[in-house]
This record gives structure tokens, C-alpha cells and sequence, in this order.
């Protein structure tokens, strides 16, 4: 029947069909004596992979260390430099509080003499309003006659008396 539908020589097809049989054959065979050295080489390069992959690893982590020892090394170098600008602005800070204090110290010393200086220019100023009104007052008591009877009050009796206010 099927050599009805393909007008092939028969022959070919003995011969190919052989060809076909054989090689699958061979390769089933061979497949058989080489299990053990293929399932080796399958390890071989299991093993290789696995290798490639630890040295990867290692690598990977050595280049991490390396990073980590730098981070490290900045983070030592950054804690050092806000060390030594924080005790700086600390003494600073100080320096300024000592400064403020002596400030306000020499402020209530100034306040102080500005009160007293007002308190004597207020009693000089009374003083000489005083010294004023007294000497119009004795205007009207100088007199060149030695024994003036119209000098009130006679001479050396007159005594200045203090306002009460």
C-alpha cells in the first residue's frame, strides 16, 4: 500500500530506513557507553559553575568590604569634624554668654551712674534756683549806708530760711 501512494524505488527506502535505524541505533548505543563520562562531565561543569559562582560571591564581597572600610573611614572622618566644630561652637557659645554677662554688668553700673548723675544735676539745679531767688532777695537788702535805719533786717541779722515744699 504504501508503495502505491510513492513510486519510490523500494530499494531506497530499505536502504534509508536502515540509514535511519542504524544511526538511531548508534546514538542509543553510544549513549549507553558514555553514560558514566557524560554524567562526569554534567558534574565537571556543575562544579565549574558552582566555583564561578563562589568566586563571583567573593569578589562581590570583598568589593562590599571595600566599600564598607571606606563608609567607615568617612563616617570616623565626619564623626571627628562634628566633634571638633561642636566643642567649638560650644566654647564659642560660652565665650559669648561671658561677654553677655559682662554686658549686663557694665550696663547696670551705667544705668546706675546715669541715676546718680541725675539725682546731682537735680539737687545742683535746685541749688542754683535757690542761690537765685536768694540773691534777688538780697537785692532788695543792700544797702552802702553803714547805719541805715531803713535797712530791714539790720545788718548781720538777716538769716536765709529754707523753703519747705
Amino acid at each position: 500500500m504504501l508503495m502505491e501512494i510513492l513510486p519510490v524505488n523500494g530499494e531506497w527506502l530499505v536502504t534509508m530506513s536502515s540509514f535511519l535505524g542504524g544511526g538511531a541505533l548508534g546514538g542509543w548505543i553510544s549513549a549507553v557507553v558514555n553514560r558514566k563520562e557524560n554524567k562526569r562531565i554534567k558534574q565537571s561543569e556543575a562544579f565549574q559553575s558552582e566555583a564561578s559562582a563562589k568566586r563571583e560571591d567573593a569578589l562581590a564581597a570583598t568589593e562590599m568590604m571595600g566599600l564598607l572600610e571606606r563608609t567607615v573611614a568617612h563616617m570616623e572622618k565626619m564623626n571627628s569634624y562634628n566633634k571638633s566644630n561642636s566643642e567649638e561652637l560650644l566654647r564659642l557659645l560660652r565665650e559669648k554668654e561671658g561677654i553677655n554677662e559682662k554686658l549686663k554688668k557694665d550696663l547696670a553700673l551705667l544705668q546706675l551712674q546715669i541715676t546718680e548723675d541725675h539725682r546731682r544735676i537735680t539737687g545742683l539745679e535746685k541749688t542754683v534756683e535757690r542761690e537765685i531767688r536768694w540773691r534777688k532777695d538780697g537785692d532788695d537788702h543792700y544797702c552802702l549806708v553803714v547805719d541805715c535805719p531803713n535797712r530791714l533786717p539790720p545788718r548781720g541779722t538777716f538769716k536765709r530760711v529754707e523753703e519747705q515744699q
